[in-house]
């Protein structure tokens, strides 16, 4: 095995753990954020997913993306275990070169250890209400730098898998990961924005979406 190989196994395992132990809702599919709602009708009627699934149209669609960016996050998992599975992604090149190796282990180590700390940050500061959103705005910690940091870090895990399998296959399942979870972000500002309204303005314009503002400090509200 060499290392490359590791790291994407690790990567993986990595993943399960997460998602076993240290699972919350912010981090979920936007098919899980409209479950949730769907769910709890009395409490998320005023949640930009409620008039989602008022859409038959929309539904599917979301159905359709989060399946394809489910089932695309698992082709690098697929092609290590089947190397030859690999021709059938149209490679973009034969193999990586050495640099584009060594760039892709950076990105998956840097993307998994941001998704975890960002995690691990709300399991242990932060409680949810039913429909999956959080009770309270907690911008310290690393949320003090960054709005979505656990989408940044998966963004990393999944450029580390286009350089390490070069290929159409794995480039789209990146361009559909990233347009997934940007509509349910867009989704979840609305409601921060209607439930802590000038406090997450505030927050909005100190703090950058998936990389640190440089122009501004951002400054601290535990709320």
């Amino acid at each position: 095995m060499d290392l490359l190989t590791f790291f994407i196994l690790a990567t993986y395992i990595s993943q399960i753990v997460q998602v076993c132990f240290y699972s919350v809702p912010s981090a979920g599919s936007t098919v899980e954020m409209l479950v949730k709602v769907k769910n709890d009708p009395a409490n998320s009627h005023h949640h930009p997913a409620a008039s989602a699934i008022q859409s038959r149209l929309k539904v599917v669609l979301l159905i359709a993306a989060t399946f394809l960016v489910t089932a695309t996050s698992l082709i690098p998992l697929i092609t290590v275990c089947y190397p030859p599975f690999f021709r059938i992604l149209i490679p973009l090149m034969a193999q990586p070169t050495d640099l584009m190796k060594w760039i892709a282990i950076e990105c998956l180590v840097t993307g998994n250890i941001i998704t975890y700390v960002a995690v691990a940050t709300l399991k242990r500061n932060v409680s949810f209400h039913a429909f999956g959103e959080t009770t309270r705005l907690y911008t310290a910690g690393l949320y003090r730098f960054l709005r979505n940091p656990i989408t940044l870090g998966l963004a990393l895990i999944y450029i580390g898998f286009v350089l390490a399998l070069p290929s159409v296959g794995v480039l789209v399942g990146f361009i559909l990961f990233f347009l997934n979870s940007s509509y349910r972000i867009r989704m979840e500002e609305v409601y921060l924005e209607s439930a802590f309204g000038d406090d997450y303005r505030q927050y909005k314009r100190q703090v950058g979406k998936y990389f640190p503002k440089v122009s501004k400090r951002s400054q601290r509200y535990v709320r």
